[in-house]
Formats: structure tokens, C-alpha cells, sequence
């Protein structure tokens, strides 16, 4: 049995959260973060961690389409460098880019109305995010 992963797609106003299965081979959606500041997120993160008993957290970078880094981008990474400080597990960073389009694309396909759906966008994004990250990672 593999330790439960927790990914973020963070965002300005939201952060969506996703964890993995016990065996690391699948993603599911788990809740959105509303931001209320810095101590507060830790604060949610930590009871999320501690409820999921999480060995790692995977957050997802916004590259630029070109795969270079942006300002947004440099935004999470100084986020994720402060969480390392604040947190005592792994954090590893993914590639994020198009997953709130295939998460709006998703929930349109179900019939959805994403405008509507902003919360389980952020969640659906986070778990496209960690499902990548244990596609890559996987060894059987």
C-alpha cells in the first residue's frame, strides 16, 4: 500500500484539492479551499493532510503554454516554497497547464454549465493535475 498524495490547483480566490487512492493509481476529487489568507489555507491543508493521512502534496505550476514560466507562475512556486517551511511532508511540483480546460470540458460534456460549476472545476483540475503526476510516476 502507497501513502495518499493530495494535489492543488490554486488559484486566486480558490484552491481545488484532489486526492489519491491508497494504492497511488487514481485521483479523485476532493474539496475546494476558499482563500481567506495564508494562515488559514495552512491551517485547512494541515486538517486535509491529517484526515487523508497524505505523505505528499503535489501542486500544480501555471506554465505558459510554451512551457516557460510566467508571473503567475512565480506566484505558486514562492507559495509552494513557503508551505515547504510550514509543512513537514514532500511537495512536488507538476505541470498544470490546460487542466481547467479539460476540467470546464469535462463538466460541459456531462452537460454542465461550467460558469456555474467554479468550485468543481477547481477540484476537477486538481485532479487531473495529480493524475498525471501518478501516470508519470507509476511502476508496476
Amino acid at each position: 500500500m502507497v501513502a495518499k498524495i493530495i494535489a492543488l490547483d490554486i488559484g486566486e480566490k480558490r484552491i481545488g484539492t484532489a486526492v489519491s487512492d491508497a494504492l497511488g493509481m487514481l485521483a479523485h476529487p476532493l474539496k475546494t479551499i476558499v482563500w481567506k489568507g495564508y494562515n488559514r489555507f495552512v491551517e485547512e491543508l494541515k486538517e486535509l493532510i491529517a484526515e487523508q493521512e497524505a505523505a505528499a502534496l503535489v501542486i500544480g505550476m501555471p506554465y505558459t503554454l510554451k512551457g516557460t514560466a510566467s508571473k503567475k507562475t512565480e506566484e505558486v512556486q514562492k507559495l509552494a516554497e513557503q508551505l515547504r517551511a510550514s509543512l513537514n511532508l514532500e511537495i512536488i511540483e507538476e505541470d498544470e497547464r490546460l487542466t481547467t480546460k479539460m476540467a470546464e470540458n469535462a463538466l460541459h460534456a456531462v452537460g454542465k454549465k461550467p460558469s456555474r460549476q467554479r468550485e468543481k472545476i477547481d477540484q476537477i483540475a486538481a485532479v487531473y493535475i495529480l493524475q498525471s503526476y501518478l501516470d508519470r510516476t507509476h511502476r508496476i
